[in-house]
């Protein structure tokens, strides 16, 4: 069982076969009992059957998907967080998700139907989170929220790795002496009196001084940039958002040095030994949460702007934006998890038209169409008028 996000619902929504069927199951009617479980299970698979059997399409499809429906058992469905989950099916692969979505039933047809999974859609991108200190850096990747740490050759494992000071020089420092770098000066515990004056360190404060203090700052920029240089080689070509968590000194630093386009406005400020794997999780999420709310808001701003100015880079007419996204002209898709509308596409002129008994959901098409041309999905809620189905920006105008 796996959990929605984006990445997977783009990965439904590519998924082509000639044949996909789709279940959408209440798994805890009664409160949870565990025979209600099974007994939804025997009417969702007694269902499916039903319209495998008066479906025309490719029988050794439909005979593959068959096998796989008879081998979904209790214990694939077990387990749902909110009493919700869908199960998808093709010849050759079979999805389990937990999500949370309002419609029950069977769907059989060429495409898997998506557009019930929108409103409980965590958009929240796979992403790395570089986890850095003085002590010890490490560079994670995040997919379906399971952490991996990363190995990364290049990379410091911490500013210890890369000082020029010793031991000896710190504790200098802290008892008010530098190591003059002489013959016989202060080293330690070893330090011998070769002078009138004792031990020939040099006092931080008098005239030639030096402070270890500035070169200290040198080694952590330098530190910070060896680092950031790193994580951002080795997520080149990935475009995964990247995190950073670090105290506030280190944290500055390593955002001054980086120059990776996809590195996150929003990062995290505390010190990684103050959080163990789980709290560093909900920290990055939290960022990515901002992230995604800030880009949704700007991209129905850029939409409602639009259809205010009637300058058709925009629309809201349902069979428009099926027509646009089965030609890939959607760039962002806004529809309601709740939406339907049959009908059909001309597969020449990609010309929409809706009809109660049309072979497949129009709104599932606009979905799959724009993710399979890289567009972006959003759910559609409160902010426009209830009788508003879809709203979609196009790539260029109509």
């Amino acid at each position: 069982m796996r959990p929605l996000n984006d990445n997977l619902l783009r990965d439904l929504a590519e998924h082509k076969a000639p044949l996909c069927l789709s279940l959408f199951m209440d798994v805890a009617r009664g409160g949870g009992n565990h025979n209600h479980i099974r007994i939804s299970l025997k009417n969702t698979k007694s269902e499916a059957n039903d319209a495998l059997d008066a479906c025309e399409g490719p029988k050794d499809a439909v005979e593959a998907i068959r096998q796989r429906l008879d081998a979904l058992d209790y214990d694939d469905v077990v387990g749902g967080h909110d009493r919700r989950i869908a199960v998808y099916i093709a010849p050759d692969r079979t999805e389990i998700i937990d999500a949370r979505f309002v419609e029950t039933g069977v769907h059989l047809g060429e495409a898997f139907r998506l557009a019930p999974l929108l409103g409980d859609l965590d958009q929240r991108p796979d992403h790395a989170i570089l986890a850095a200190s003085q002590e010890e850096t490490c560079l994670y990747q995040s997919s379906g929220g399971v952490l991996t740490r990363q190995d990364v050759p290049d990379m410091p494992n911490s500013l210890h790795d890369i000082s020029k000071f010793t031991d000896q020089q710190e504790k200098g420092n802290i008892e008010g002496f530098e190591d003059s770098g002489v013959p016989g000066s202060l080293r330690g515990e070893a330090a011998m009196a070769t002078g009138r004056g004792g031990p020939q360190g040099v006092p931080h404060y008098s005239v030639g001084g030096h402070d270890w203090r500035e070169d200290k700052e040198g080694e952590m920029r330098h530190y910070a940039n060896l680092v950031i240089n790193a994580a951002q080689h080795h997520l080149s070509g990935t475009n995964v958002p990247l995190i950073i968590a670090a105290d506030e000194r280190l944290y500055g630093m390593l955002r001054d040095n980086s120059e990776y386009p996809f590195l996150l406005e929003n990062g995290i400020t505390l010190h990684p030994r103050e959080m163990d794997e789980e709290k560093l999780r909900e920290e990055a999420n939290a960022c990515l949460e901002q992230e995604v709310a800030r880009r949704r808001d700007e991209v129905w701003e850029e939409i409602a702007m639009s259809l205010g100015r009637e300058d058709g880079e925009a629309s809201k007419d349902p069979l428009d934006i099926v027509t646009a996204a089965a030609s890939g002209r959607i760039a962002h898709l806004f529809v309601r998890p709740e939406a339907t509308m049959r009908g059909s596409v001309d597969p020449d002129s990609y010309k929409a038209t809706a009809s109660e008994d049309g072979p497949e959901d129009l709104v599932d098409r606009a979905i799959i169409e724009t993710l399979r041309q890289g567009g972006d999905v959003f759910p559609l809620s409160s902010e426009a008028n209830p009788d508003t189905m879809m709203a979609a920006s196009y790539r260029y105008p109509t």
